[in-house]
């Protein structure tokens, strides 16, 4: 879900409280509710109408190995049976220098995971998504896809077909089809936007879904467990929308305070909150949007690098997990 931008737009404001990296923390086994259904129309105020009541739907999933003292909180999982891998539940975010880092949300512990060597030298990371096994698909400003493993950062070419219906740099995010379940589909937003496609993970085909209606220009996009697609527009001020899946219809907005996202951005939904990743001055910071407060606030400076994309999967909460 981003990339690397040379475009002057917008730094997250509103409150700031700056929080520090904590120790790994992880989760262990639990069993989530049902997720309920997200509100309608605006939902940028306390009113606002992020994912659904109830705990993200499904088994949450066992003790892992991701983080020294267990796995991750229970309530991950998104459907019965749970089939989503221990690594397929964390944001994952990508470097302008190719170092991918995991992201648990409730610590705000960012980790190295390795530095990809995919033999894209000349070119860098542009856009990212991961899929319910964990698998990160990375988009290159040259236009190709890799796929990177999460566990070790390791690298192997796709064959996707670079420039298909003129959608060469694009943002990316996995949505589950329906809510709940462990099919999914990987949609892409065109960075000049012509607007939204989506990529048949067998085939590697490309095929438009429609332009944006109600906004306009680049997006970086994440979906989520309960089958919603959402998308970062980068406007005067920043907006997070609903995107209809069908159509590329625009649902909802939600402007944010904002003054300049320099020269890398990203973001991801974990948690019944948005998780932005702007680079105001060359170093990466990290902002939280909670809908359901209507409130923007800083929690993380300082990253030590320019982050250019982030990823996660169907797999992660949609609620906060307890």
């Amino acid at each position: 879900m981003d990339h690397r931008r040379m475009l002057s737009i917008l730094i997250f404001g509103g409150a700031v409280a700056v929080g520090a990296a904590c120790t790994a923390t992880s989760q262990g086994t639990g069993t989530g509710g049902t997720g309920g259904e997200g509100g309608d129309g605006a939902w940028g105020g306390t009113a606002g109408g992020g994912a659904g009541t109830g705990n993200a739907g499904g088994s949450g999933g066992e003790g892992g190995s991701l983080f020294p003292d267990g796995g991750l909180t229970g309530g991950g999982g998104s459907g019965p049976g749970d089939d989503c891998a221990e690594e397929a539940k964390l944001v994952y975010i990508i470097g302008q220098d190719n170092e991918l880092y995991s992201f648990y949300p409730p610590t705000l512990e960012v980790k190295l995971v390795g530095v990809i060597k995919c033999g894209e030298s000349v070119y860098t990371p542009f856009s990212m998504a991961v899929d319910r096994k964990g698998v990160a698909w990375i988009l290159f400003n040259n236009g190709k896809i890799y796929h990177v493993s999460t566990k070790d950062a390791s690298c192997v070419p796709t064959g996707y077909a670079v420039g298909q219906q003129n959608f060469q740099t694009f943002g990316m995010g996995f949505v589950s089809d329906t809510a709940g379940s462990s099919a999914e589909t990987l949609y892409v937003a065109d960075y000049v936007g012509k607007g939204l496609a989506k990529i048949d993970t067998t085939s590697l085909m490309l095929t438009t879904v429609g332009p944006w209606s109600g906004l306009s220009g680049a997006a970086e996009l994440t979906g989520t467990g309960d089958a919603r697609l959402f998308g970062f527009f980068n406007q005067s001020p920043i907006i997070i929308a609903e995107i209809d899946k069908a159509t590329g219809k625009i649902l909802s907005q939600a402007p944010q305070p904002t003054v300049n996202i320099g020269s890398g951005w990203a973001f991801a939904f974990w948690g019944g909150d948005f998780w932005l990743f702007t680079s105001p001055s060359g170093d990466s910071q990290i902002d939280r949007y909670s809908p359901a407060a209507g409130t923007t606030t800083t929690v993380k400076k300082g990253l030590g690098t320019n982050i250019v994309g982030a990823g996660v999967s169907t797999c992660a909460p949609v609620q906060p997990p307890k």
